[in-house]
């Protein structure tokens, strides 16, 4: 077709001339695809993308704009103006992601393992049977989260009086688990005790 850009684009606006139309693409396609390349850093996905944004906005247009002299100046804002919408849409869609990554492997973390399930069940029934000061000592220190430091300002002892309290407490805790058919090491009852003794409660619950 020998019409210029605009002649081409005033056939399309006003008789939806399909074949106008994909003369303008032919024409301008490597042009505006090559800019949204730059401008998506490289990635062809996004460039594509970009790229069929431009043209379908062109076609939208048609009829505002049969009165530029040339289509270059409008196509390499659009370019510019998409590439800048898609970077930003890709952006906030990868922050969902990450965000729901991290979410997942928090409560991934915090579910229950087959040790702490089978604990669980005899926990609270095999604390009740230990000595009023070692069940408050294991209470403040994994039920309640405090350092050794808070948990000796509990019990009313040093720090170095408070850990030893928590280590007897643990291994006389081990031994009633014992009892029950439950063997473990006083660490590894730490462990599952920091890592699932106090799940947070709903906060409209508070």
């Amino acid at each position: 077709m020998t019409q210029n850009d605009v002649e081409l684009l005033r056939l399309y606006a006003e008789r939806q001339s399909e074949e106008a139309f994909s003369e303008l693409v032919r024409r301008h396609i490597n042009v505006v695809y090559a800019a949204a390349l730059r401008q998506v850093d490289g990635d062809a996905h996004l460039a594509e993308d970009v790229t069929q944004r431009v043209f379908s906005d062109l076609a939208g247009k048609a009829s505002t704009l049969t009165n530029h002299t040339s289509l270059a100046g409008w196509l390499f804002s659009s370019t510019r103006f998409c590439a800048l919408t898609v970077r930003r849409s890709e952006q906030r869609r990868r922050a969902r992601e990450q965000e729901a990554y991290m979410m997942e492997q928090v409560n991934e973390s915090r579910s229950p393992s087959p040790d702490w399930e089978e604990l669980s069940g005899v926990l609270d029934e095999t604390m009740n049977e230990l000595g009023e000061t070692d069940r408050e000592a294991i209470l403040l220190r994994f039920f309640e989260g405090r350092s050794l430091a808070e948990t000796g300002a509990g019990l009313g002892v040093s720090d170095n009086a408070a850990r030893m309290r928590v280590d007897r407490a643990l291994d006389k805790l081990r031994e009633l688990l014992s009892s029950r058919g439950i063997s473990s090491t006083a660490a590894a009852l730490a462990v599952l005790f920091d890592s699932y003794g106090a799940p947070p409660a709903p906060v409209k619950l508070a």
